[in-house]
């Protein structure tokens, strides 16, 4: 009886376990990401590259600590503590911005997004599958304004982190995969990450919208995308100077420069295998080019909302 009474418990457990819905399983993967210390190797697929890193995270003093870096060809690593990101890469000073996660690969991406995901994406359960040796949850997001591209998320059974991702265009095309081969728990965090939250961080670079104003806005942007950064520099060939925005809606990244038109005359519209779009459109005496992992329509229609301020 007592053992009938055991198996019934673990059974009713563990359909309660496999029957949460997709929301519950967004939600669990933010809040085993904000708790875990862990350390996930991980490889970037996309049409003919592909790329390994090493992902670290840890909790130390109540604050995040993580840690990206490129295994192969030259050294590049980028760590964040707390809201502070700093970028080590070949050839460039090291630089620090305020942010509360790293541009690029990461299991990361849709931590804390729940809200814009379930604004802008269809959130349907699509059976499970077994990555880096662990049974996962596959979980669908399709995108509801055909604005942005489709995903599948691989969440870990037993833990709910993200394990694997994978990107596909409007036409399922798949475009980019993140994949993890391997997953270490651990109950401290690591040698590397207590290194780094006490490292003096380097000067700033980089000025987010809140820091920097632009003389420029836009008329549209697609939902939940808006401004997260704003620079002036020079393009290298010829010193003509640019003004840079970055677009984000928290998954993916859009840049939209603005210069006078020059002599050399850019194409209206540039595809690649990869899904990254080029649009360019004219502005009196300015030329606008967006460019971005989005269906080139997007593209296309932000480069024409592009507005100068009164």
């Amino acid at each position: 009886m007592r053992y009938w009474l055991l198996s019934t418990l673990l059974f009713v457990f563990s359909a309660n376990a496999t029957e949460k819905a997709p929301l519950d399983w967004l939600h669990n993967m933010s809040a085993a990401y904000k708790q875990l210390n862990f350390k996930l190797p991980m490889i970037h697929l996309e049409r003919n590259h592909v790329q390994s890193y090493a992902f670290e995270h840890g909790v130390i003093d109540g604050e995040q600590v993580v840690y990206v870096a490129s295994l192969s060809g030259p050294v590049s690593y980028s760590y964040r503590v707390a809201d502070t990101v700093t970028y080590v890469e070949p050839d460039i000073k090291p630089y620090s911005v305020k942010s509360s996660h790293i541009i690029g690969a990461s299991p990361a991406i849709f931590v804390n997004k729940i809200e814009h995901i379930e604004r802008n994406y269809t959130i349907t359960k699509v059976g499970k599958g077994r990555v880096a040796g662990r049974i996962s949850q596959l979980i669908r997001l399709k995108s509801k304004d055909k604005h942005r591209f489709n995903y599948i998320l691989w969440l870990d059974m037993e833990t709910s982190l993200l394990l694997r991702y994978d990107l596909f265009d409007l036409n399922n095309n798949l475009l980019e995969q993140v994949q993890a081969v391997g997953l270490h728990i651990t109950s401290e965090p690591s040698d590397n990450l207590m290194k780094l939250k006490h490292t003096k961080l380097p000067d700033f670079s980089i000025a987010t919208s809140q820091q920097q104003q632009t003389r420029w806005g836009f008329s549209w942007l697609p939902s939940g995308f808006d401004i997260k950064a704003v620079d002036n520099h020079r393009l290298i060939n010829t010193s003509q100077p640019v003004e840079y925005l970055m677009l984000s809606d928290g998954l993916s990244q859009i840049s939209v420069y603005v210069a006078k038109r020059g002599e050399i005359s850019l194409p209206e519209k540039v595809f690649t295998k990869s899904g990254i779009v080029m649009a360019n459109q004219h502005l009196g005496d300015r030329e606008v080019t967006v460019v971005g992992r989005i269906p080139y329509e997007t593209a296309n229609k932000i480069a024409r909302a592009v507005i100068l301020k009164p």
